[in-house]
């Protein structure tokens, strides 16, 4: 087993760090929002609020910077969202869901209005002109979650899960979903230990339960030096928490937070349920000004038995070049014909630096 990064693109207007990425069932990723400096978004003059930016997958080999596509906002203004930081994405039948994040002179949360849920079509026909974004409205507004940013939202059926994130003061655990068709929030069962923010989260099957599963973020301080994984059963609104075995050569990964962790399928490996990679090992001085030091690592968590109580982490060795140790990105992949591809774009590099580059990582 190893990894293996291909770089597919650098294009500097596209530099970002707390930004959205997510991937369509047919291989476009859809790039959204961030900031190039700290705590000012990207795509905010009159003319980009709304833009989004997508690369064709399906057609890529190589690295071909011309393959990104900058579709720009054609929605009434008060449809649009407002260019935000620290913002979650997700797609549910090949629309792009956008909810919460920080913005303003302020960067202060933004409110239960203007942190949406906000949808636009990633379509042949959706992209053949301007992006059309719509406010999704809600039958229970007052029961959506309190506004956030660097929560963690994933997709599940017609639902959308948002967990965790840092509120206008200090760090939540709670859940709840976002039913898309319906356009009901519901609260669910709170997460076990701290309240977090860049956390990461990833909709996966252990045995025949459909779970979410969560490992490390920051709560003051970097977590995972327990190596606890928290489990989310979806049909039982329950959490259970686990210690996978480890890795007989190389231990378990280390704390971080603000990493990548996505739900991983392998025709090859069909134990595997999700893969970890990259993120903060430990914080900057300077706090969201400055940047820490990173990861560069892969590690795959397999399901040995059947239940949470056999998973094992797996350390995975990266093959030829791979993309700098970073943090601050999105969580992504596309998933085609049983296989799992991990899309990474942008990111906070050691360096202080926002990076331009899009990779894909393929294990085999």
């Amino acid at each position: 087993m190893a990894a293996r990064w291909t770089l597919l693109a650098r294009v500097p207007s596209l530099a970002r760090s707390s930004h959205c990425l997510s991937v369509t069932s047919t291989g476009r990723a859809v790039l959204y929002s961030g900031e190039l400096k700290p705590r000012e978004p990207v795509d905010a003059d009159e003319n980009s609020k709304g833009s989004i930016h997508v690369f064709d997958l399906a057609q890529s080999s190589a690295a071909s910077d011309s393959k990104w596509n900058t579709v720009n906002a054609t929605s009434p203004k008060a449809s649009v969202p407002i260019p935000r930081v620290g913002a979650a994405s997700a797609i549910i039948d090949d629309r792009l869901y956008v909810w919460g994040g920080r913005g303003g002179t302020q960067m202060a949360p933004l409110g239960v209005e203007a942190a949406g849920v906000y949808r636009c079509a990633v379509t042949d026909n959706a992209l053949s002109g301007k992006v059309v974004w719509e406010k999704v409205p809600a039958v229970n507004e007052s029961e959506a979650p309190d506004p956030r940013s660097y929560h963690a939202m994933v997709s599940h059926a017609s639902k959308l899960y948002v967990h965790a994130g840092c509120p206008e003061s200090g760090r939540l655990g709670d859940l709840y979903s976002f039913d898309v068709l319906t356009g009901k929030w519901s609260t669910l069962a709170p997460a076990p230990g701290a309240g977090r923010g860049g956390t990461a989260i990833a909709v996966t099957k252990i045995g025949a339960s459909d779970v979410i599963v969560r490992f490390a973020g920051f709560a003051g301080h970097q977590l995972g030096a327990d190596n606890v994984v928290d489990v989310y059963n979806i049909a039982t609104d329950s959490w259970s928490t686990t210690v996978p075995e480890a890795d007989p050569s190389h231990g378990r990964p280390g704390p971080r937070s603000v990493n990548g962790f996505v739900s991983f399928q392998s025709t090859k490996f069909p134990t595997a349920r999700a893969v970890l990679y990259h993120g903060e090992s430990e914080a900057s001085n300077l706090g969201h000004a400055g940047a820490g030091t990173f990861w560069d690592d892969v590690w795959i968590l397999e399901e040995k038995g059947s239940g949470a109580e056999t998973l094992q982490w797996k350390f995975v060795p990266v093959e030829g070049t791979g993309p700098a140790g970073r943090g601050w990105f999105p969580s992504a992949a596309w998933t085609n014909k049983g296989d799992t591809k991990v899309i990474l774009q942008g990111g906070l590099l050691s360096s202080n630096e926002r990076s331009d580059e899009l990779w894909s990582l393929e294990i085999a």
